[in-house]
């Protein structure tokens, strides 16, 4: 391993790495073993790029799993698990870490021919992130890249919000069990015209509704959602509805 490498080992293992130095000393490393020493972006062909990110969203993938199944406070359901992956990895998630961490420091990771395209719009700097891990899973492994990783996902995770989308659960829920999606209807409006108050009714079922309320009818029926998601139980780590029947 050369100093280079050391050097960046060093700062990825770190508890609290230092994702701009990090990322620069990649950049210098990368770029340097392909001939093109001092450029301070991503030099790098769009197809290998596109291979790490393929790569990278798998390392992520497990990583975060395996942190979830470990998780020392409670068990979670495969439901649970499974839920909180797909809203902590997914790209548009990656994107909003990556802007959070260091926007700029990231944009250096995309190469001027994928920056170009339309492909990846608002989601390229989730990309990116996934790029990188890749690259260096592919010269360090996984136990190094997995500390790293586990310190850049610990803030998204311990944020995450089971309910942030009650609507999805509460489709979801039902259709695992073949029964009719949850319907809404706006019930009242209150309030002046300029500022009203909405609520909104969600029926799953003959003998089954519940309200919510918000400022907008979106509000309402998130509200409505999230109350019908707590009646329901589904946000229980250990219910079972959640995962397999």
């Amino acid at each position: 391993m050369d100093e280079s490498g050391e050097r960046l080992i060093g700062i990825i293992g770190t508890p609290q790495p230092d994702i701009v130095r990090a990322i620069d000393t990649f950049l210098e490393r990368y770029n340097a073993q392909v001939g093109k020493p001092g450029m301070d972006i991503w030099e790098i062909p769009v197809r290998e790029w596109q291979r790490f990110e393929f790569l990278g969203d798998r390392v992520i993938s497990l990583v975060v799993a395996r942190r979830l199944y470990l998780r020392q406070d409670k068990t979670l359901s495969e439901g649970d698990m499974t839920r909180i992956l797909g809203s902590v990895v997914s790209n548009r998630a990656l994107d909003t870490l990556s802007r959070e961490l260091d926007d700029a420091a990231f944009r250096r990771l995309i190469p001027h021919a994928i920056a170009e395209q339309n492909r990846y719009k608002e989601r390229i700097t989730g990309g990116a992130f996934e790029a990188f891990i890749g690259a260096l899973y592919c010269e360090f492994g996984l136990e190094r890249v997995s500390g790293f990783v586990n310190s850049l996902m610990a803030a998204a995770l311990d944020r995450y919000d089971p309910c942030a989308n009650p609507i999805g659960m509460l489709q979801e829920y039902y259709q695992k069990k073949g029964l009719p999606l949850p319907e809404y209807r706006e019930a009242e409006r209150t309030g002046p015209d300029h500022g009203p108050t909405f609520t909104v009714r969600v029926e799953t079922g003959p003998d089954a509704s519940c309200t919510g309320s918000g400022t907008t009818l979106a509000d309402a029926k998130q509200d409505a959602a999230r109350t019908m998601v707590k009646k329901l139980g589904l946000l229980s780590a250990g219910n079972n509805e959640n995962g397999r029947e």
